[in-house]
């Protein structure tokens, strides 16, 4: 590929170069990839313009998923916490009297008793 498409995609907003501290243009791995992709869509005859709308919907996409990524592992950290104490609780359950289980279940509102008996269902 000569400097001057790659200076024109550029120039489009295709690629996007990194500099060095003396000001020069240079492309990283990432740059290589994405002149892959171009020229792929070029092969299927795709315009620049469609070109660029994918590309900047990937980095959206790519910027989403490293946001969202902390969060579903603090879920799954949660989870499996909740999975733990449930387990323990069915256990603790499990040994009380049928006397014991109705002053506990009476004791409860109502939103937690449904809320228990899903959670347990979840580990049965």
């Amino acid at each position: 590929m000569s400097k001057r498409t790659i200076d024109y995609y550029t120039n489009l907003g295709l690629l996007e170069p990194r500099r060095s501290e003396s000001g020069h243009r240079f492309y990283d791995e990432a740059s290589l990839e994405t002149l892959k992709f171009i020229e792929q869509c070029k092969s299927m005859h795709l315009p620049l313009q469609e070109i660029k709308e994918i590309l900047e919907k990937k980095k959206i996409a790519m910027v989403e998923n490293q946001s969202i990524a902390p969060l579903t592992e603090e879920v799954t950290v949660h989870m499996n916490q909740l999975q733990n104490e449930l387990s323990q609780l069915k256990f603790l359950l499990e040994n009380l009297t049928e006397e014991q289980k109705q002053n506990i279940i009476r004791q409860l509102t109502s939103q937690t008793s449904e809320l228990i008996q899903t959670l347990l269902s979840f580990i049965l």
